[in-house]
């Protein structure tokens, strides 16, 4: 619809400009022959016709030569102004020259014609947008007064073109009053149509002042900026003015301001985290054209893999999973933006190697991401067993049926939690981590892991966890008041998977930078912030005590892991010293008669060989509040 619109206003502005020349010409000639043909034909040497024509082709290729029509002129301003300028004086030009070489006009009629051309064809044009404007002041009037007074920090590009749309948009109910600005060079001075009134410093007084209502950060938080944010929503909130973000930061395209592109904040603009820049050519060397496989494909980080892989370019997407309701989920979503030729949705477990071996021999899968997990840690306390099939039999199956295939790389996804873990998820993850290793020795497949810590926003994580209570009125729990926790974005962690498994070559386990660990009551409270809520004030937090197999901070590499750098700063590799691949494979066989013969407690003492660095109590308390004699009381 917008193209139509668009189409029928280009048509029209191209019959106003042949109408405008035409004009000109008639009258420019008029006034210096006389009106009557006669007249004209003693002093002009060709016909009025042929130079309008000629007068109306120039024109009209100088204006698409200078992008005069694909300007929105309701909008417009100075530049689109001097463009068209531009447009008549070279076609005036150009004419000029054709009066030289045949001499069949003068040049003072021309200039008079161009001038007569200028006026007609800016007339039109000025008018638009005197009208445009005068309709958006109307509304705004009416509105204005039940209007929320705007606050915009940040004058630059990005502050200005949202100033356009809440100026454009009055039915959002935004009036925009003022910039506020950290550069002193643009204090005092216009930014768009409104004032710099200061800086960071001035809040309290540009509030007060000027009565604001909502402050909107129009710049990207990097770095140091994070915690400029954070201080700024606790200062809103004392202000009681709401804070909110801009969204169209990387849209600057003053061609399109439907929509006002304003959100709340978001745990991610609060958190230190640095863009990631990657090795483009190396991720669309590893990814594009080729046939890629990701189980658990409908979780957080697996459907992540499956719109990054779709992105950089895979010809097939094999998406595996065992959760029907999560596999319908996906299909709907890549749907919209992906034909459906470029991905199957596969129902099926990673522990059913059948059905591994079906996929595998039918669509003979190149790259596989494996991200098919029992993640969550006090629920695979009551299910050790589970745990140890899923996480560490199920990755054996996959990477096995990977290299029967001679598949090019196989990429396992574990957790900082396989470091000295402290719970049974942890320790067969590292498991998982170790037969990679062991696998890696097989020609023909290259077999890496990328461990990483916690992402925001995943499935069973603490941050849906936290936004639900909140949503409920509080208390929100915390287990510890000193419980850290390394975050990063699912897309930021999938990014630097991608990466990782680029430079895979085998036998690497590539670490990822996660920042800063961040103390998990801090997290709560933004949550709180966010939600428009002070903590400990109008939403209580209370400690509840460590979980089963939870640990107070947790680690990304072991002490006897020798760490080096990648050519990516937020990616290192871990070199890992551990049982020989004869002996583990030992281990492995014991641990999987344990399990078959449901012997948790030999499966727990068969686990401690094999991670030696694994600290957990035989008797763990049920994470919903029971005490247990062993792994295999029922919860």
């Amino acid at each position: 619809m917008r193209m139509v619109q668009k189409l029928i206003s280009t048509i029209i502005y191209v019959v106003w400009d042949m109408a405008a020349v035409t004009t000109a010409v008639v009258i420019g000639l008029g006034l210096r022959f006389g009106f009557s043909n006669a007249a004209l034909k003693a002093n002009f040497y060709v016909s009025r016709a042929e130079f309008v024509l000629l007068a109306i082709v120039v024109l009209l290729l100088c204006n698409v030569l200078f992008r005069c029509y694909r300007d929105v002129w309701s909008r417009s301003g100075l530049p689109e102004y001097l463009r068209q300028i531009g447009s008549i004086a070279t076609s005036t030009v150009i004419l000029l020259l054709f009066a030289a070489i045949f001499q069949f006009i003068s040049y003072e009629i021309l200039i008079l014609i161009a001038i007569l051309e200028l006026f007609l064809i800016l007339a039109i044009r000025v008018s638009v947008r005197a009208a445009t404007w005068a309709q958006m002041r109307i509304r705004t009037l009416r509105m204005r007064n039940g209007m929320n007074r705007v606050l915009i920090y940040g004058a630059g590009e990005a502050g200005v073109n949202l100033w356009r749309r809440l100026v454009n948009n009055p039915e959002d109910k935004r009036l925009p009053v003022c910039f506020m600005d950290d550069n002193q060079n643009m204090w005092g001075k216009k930014a768009g149509g409104l004032q710099v009134v200061g800086g960071r410093d001035k809040l309290d007084e540009i509030v007060h002042t000027y009565n604001i209502g909502e402050v909107i950060l129009a710049f990207r938080p990097d770095g140091e900026d994070h915690d400029l944010v954070k201080k700024l929503l606790m200062d809103c909130h004392r202000l009681h003015c709401q804070l909110k973000r801009y969204g169209g930061i990387d849209d600057v395209n003053e061609s399109s301001l439907s929509g006002t592109n304003v959100s709340d904040l978001n745990l991610e603009d609060l958190l230190k985290r640095d863009s990631v820049h990657l090795n483009m050519e190396a991720v669309n060397a590893f990814v594009k054209g080729k046939t890629v496989l990701v189980t658990g494909g409908a979780g957080s980080i697996g459907s992540e893999i499956c719109r990054q892989v779709l992105d950089f370019g895979a010809k097939e997407l094999l998406i595996f999973d065992i959760f029907e309701n999560g596999l319908y989920a996906i299909n709907n979503e890549l749907l919209k933006k992906y034909p459906r030729s470029r991905y199957r949705l596969l129902l099926g477990s990673i522990r059913d190697v059948g059905r591994l071996q079906e996929v595998f021999d039918l669509y003979h899968p190149q790259v596989i991401f494996h991200a098919a997990a029992h993640k969550h840690v006090p629920m695979m306390e009551y299910n050790p067993c589970e745990a140890l099939k899923n996480n560490v039999f199920g990755t054996l199956n996959v990477a096995r049926a990977a290299i029967a295939a001679k598949a090019e790389k196989f990429i396992l996804i574990s957790t900082d939690k396989a470091v000295n873990p402290a719970n049974i998820m942890g320790a067969s993850k590292r498991i998982a981590e170790m037969c990679i290793r062991m696998l890696s020795h097989q020609k023909g497949t290259d077999l890496a892991a990328v461990r990483f810590g916690n992402v925001l926003g995943s499935s069973g994580s603490v941050v849906p966890f936290f936004k639900k209570q909140i949503e409920n009125g509080g208390p929100v729990t915390v287990t510890h008041p000193e419980m850290r926790r390394y975050f990063m974005t699912i897309p930021e962690a999938v990014q630097l998977v991608m990466e990782a498994g680029a430079m895979a070559h085998g036998g690497e386990i590539f670490v990822l930078d996660m920042g800063r660990p961040v103390l998990i009551y801090d997290l709560a409270c933004d949550l709180i912030r966010l939600s428009g809520y002070e903590p400990e004030k109008d939403i209580q937090i209370i400690f509840t005590g460590l979980r089963p197999g939870e640990k107070l901070f947790e680690e990304i590499s072991l002490a006897n892991e020798d760490v080096t750098k990648t050519s990516n700063n937020k990616i290192y590799i871990c070199k890992s010293l551990g049982n020989t691949e004869e002996h583990l494979r030992e281990l492995l066989d014991i641990l999987w008669k344990h399990l078959q013969d449901r012997d948790e407690m030999g499966a727990f003492e068969c686990v401690r060989t094999l991670v030696p660095t694994f600290h957990h109590s035989k008797f763990p308390c049920d994470p919903y509040g029971k005490e247990a004699s062993s792994w295999n009381t029922s919860a």
